[in-house]
């Protein structure tokens, strides 16, 4: 009987929808939370204290009242307008009021056209998988189209997903997404406006998770306002989604003003304090190396509090005068003289006006701003060295290059210098990091700090000194739900299952409604064997009580159901999961498995295919092909299948992957 489970290990650290890799060791049969192992011994985090204590599954599900859940007090920037209608129309042109996701059909059409057929005629490809990419129109449908292709340029497999939403970047560029059931994916391929061209996004150019990438609250919370969404989700969001990022990101919530219209029952960032001020603009321009606190969530942050109450940043130490971040402008303004001189006045609205688009001021104005503060100290350059840089400020002391990541935009470095170096564009791990709110000498309180900065340690590059941290963290019973997410991530590689369900139900028995957190339990506990059965079904019954529509959960279940001989109750399970996740490989191998059995060899064969779209590399799935079109007489598709094993065999990559590698003996 324990023969039935082994397997689903294999997809338990790291869920499918983000594309994260199985670890080394992933197969192995895992052994019972609590009991130990032999190649435990070298682990300086094998023998922590853990707690125990069961998780409790009656805690109530969180409600999502009709029309979603929403954000108490907000009202939107449309309540803003009457008021303040100049404000409101002059901020309509920033590039932060057009930030959000928004149907393609709501943009020009004809520029949509103009740059979709020049990028068509130039594919970009992913050198790590060897993908190729290119956007693609026909009439107004718009498409980004995958290909692989073997050694004599013929495809051996293609995609073509229809997109029908665009997620802008500000003026820097602009990434694609699709519908599929409740959930929005990613696209590989992004358009960069400044440069004018196509080319990978930038969290796709390490690793290709293809089209299983979903928007999810990290992303939108920096992006736009704040979404109605379902609640105890992070990845289903209810429409319409606002189009940017509005008033109350600045002013806070705005539903008790627009009663009263009274000054005092609204925030007006100008009259904070300023460091308040500045912690304005860093809830989402200081993201790079970050943790939430434990009591926080994507959504929590209010104009006038401490950013460090609701996240934690940490930037890099020493800090490089010849290279830059994308999300970095607080911190290299702190780094700067300037700052430093004014006591820490100096804000990002004492040069920025936040309702007003950086690219509607002239360049006096920027002038404008430094001789506020240097009027008696004026420029000491020859009027040729002058007048060769444009004699603007701002092109000498704030030079503009590429920062680390991505390579094909431009921004200004907000590090004001006497003479800047030559930008050097890269992505060196820095020697250490340091906590925002310490490099501004405003300290952060909280019993979490050290797990936060543990956390941001261990995703930065820096697992060695994130161990050091961890067992105090654990010991201590501090909540950390980054820092021991990166645990079960280590304790997977080490081979150590029965410590990564220990490090992910310590997340659940404060974060019942962790979505990837309970996928992985449920998968992990279901290795277990029978006795884990229970507390798998836990698990899945949660997750799939906030999102009936989850596809990671649904395959999970399928997989369950259809290993214990329950075909017919997992075939239902199995569709739905395939009709709302675009890489449901588990799911297609399973319903053509099913239709086989059915005697619907044509269905059957349908449905590997799109497996095989999705895993092209699966050799019981080009097996199974093979056989099939040889006993049909087709030869047109028996060739296609051999050439892609002949492709992946002379990468040594044919073997079963996750798709497949769960089904039962009798079916393989």
């Amino acid at each position: 009987m324990q023969l039935l489970w082994v397997g689903l290990l294999a997809l338990l650290v790291g869920c499918d929808r983000c594309g994260k890799s199985t670890p080394p060791g992933a197969g192995a049969a895992a052994a019972p939370v609590g009991s130990a192992s032999a190649s435990a011994s070298a682990d300086p985090l094998s023998n922590l204290h853990w707690d125990d204590t069961p998780i409790d599954w009656s805690r109530p599900l969180p409600a999502t009242p009709p029309g979603g859940l929403a954000e108490a007090g907000y009202v939107g920037s449309e309540a803003c307008k009457d008021c303040h209608k100049d404000l409101y129309t002059s901020y309509a042109r920033h590039s932060m009021a057009r930030t959000g996701i928004r149907k393609l059909s709501s943009l020009d059409g004809k520029w949509l056209a103009r740059i979709f057929d020049a990028g068509s005629a130039h594919p970009v490809v992913h050198a790590r998988s060897g993908f190729s990419y290119r956007p693609v129109r026909e009439g107004n449908n718009y498409f980004v189209e995958e290909k692989l292709v073997d050694g004599d340029g013929v495809a051996i497999e293609t995609w073509r997903q229809p997109i029908t939403h665009a997620y802008s970047a500000g003026s820097y560029g602009m990434a694609f997404y699709f519908e599929q059931g409740t959930h929005y994916f990613q696209v590989p391929l992004d358009y960069y406006a400044k440069a004018e061209r196509w080319d990978m996004d930038p969290s796709y150019v390490e690793g290709n998770v293809r089209f299983s990438k979903p928007l999810r609250a990290f992303c939108v919370s920096c992006h736009s306002d704040y979404p109605k969404r379902r609640a105890g989700t992070d990845d289903v969001f209810v429409d319409p989604l606002p189009t940017g990022v509005g008033c109350e990101r600045c002013h806070g919530p705005g539903a008790k003003h627009v009663q009263s219209l009274r000054a005092a029952d609204i925030v007006n960032p100008a009259k904070l304090p300023a460091a308040r001020q500045l912690d304005v603009c860093v809830q989402c321009h200081e993201s790079n190396a970050s943790a939430l606190r434990a009591d926080r969530d994507e959504f929590s942050f209010r104009p006038g509090e401490q950013a460090a109450a609701y996240r934690v940043n940490f930037v890099g130490e020493p800090a490089e005068a010849d290279r830059f971040i994308l999300l970095a402008h607080p911190e290299r303004m702190v780094r700067s003289a300037c700052w430093k001189a004014s006591a820490g006045k100096l804000v990002c609205t004492s040069c920025h006006d936040p309702h007003k688009s950086s690219f509607d001021q002239p360049a006096s104005w920027w002038d404008d701003r430094c001789k506020a503060c240097h009027a008696d100290k004026p420029c000491t350059e020859t009027a040729q060295a002058r007048a060769a840089r444009g004699d603007h400020c701002i092109d000498c002391h704030m030079r503009s290059g590429p920062p680390t990541s991505p390579q094909l935009v431009t921004i200004t470095d907000h590090w004001i210098q006497r003479r800047p170096p030559p930008v050097r564009p890269g992505s060196d791990k820095p020697a250490k990091l340091v906590a925002w709110p310490d490099l501004v000498g405003d300290p952060a309180p909280g019993r979490d700090m050290d797990a936060t900065m543990a956390a941001a340690l261990a995703h930065d590059g820096h697992p060695e000194a994130a161990m050091r941290i961890a067992p105090d963290v654990v010991e201590q019973r501090v909540h950390s739900p980054e820092l021991l997410d990166w645990l079960a991530g280590h304790y997977g590689e080490a081979r150590q299952p029965w410590n990564v369900a220990r490090s992910l139900a310590a997340i659940l028995r404060f974060e019942p409604d962790a979505q990837e957190t309970l996928l992985r339990y449920a998968r992990i506990t279901l290795d277990r064997g029978p006795v884990g059965v229970p507390e798998a079904m836990h698990a899945l019954d949660r997750m799939l009580s906030l999102d009936p529509d989850d596809s990671g959960a649904l395959e999970t279940r399928g997989m369950y159901l259809f290993r214990s001989g329950q075909l017919d109750q997992a075939r239902p399970i199995f569709e739905r999961a395939a009709a709302n996740g675009p890489m449901s490989a588990i799911s297609h191998v399973a319903l053509g498995v099913l239709a086989k059995k059915d005697g619907y060899d044509a269905q059957g064969i349908a449905e590997l295919e799109t497996a095989r779209r999705i895993e092209p590399d699966d050799g019981w799935i080009l097996d199974q092909l093979a056989a099939a079109y040889a006993q049909n007489g087709d030869a047109a598709h028996a060739e296609t299948i051999t050439r892609a094993r002949k492709f992946f065999t002379g990468k040594g990559a044919v073997a079963p992957t996750n798709a497949t590698r769960w089904l039962p003996n009798g079916f393989r």
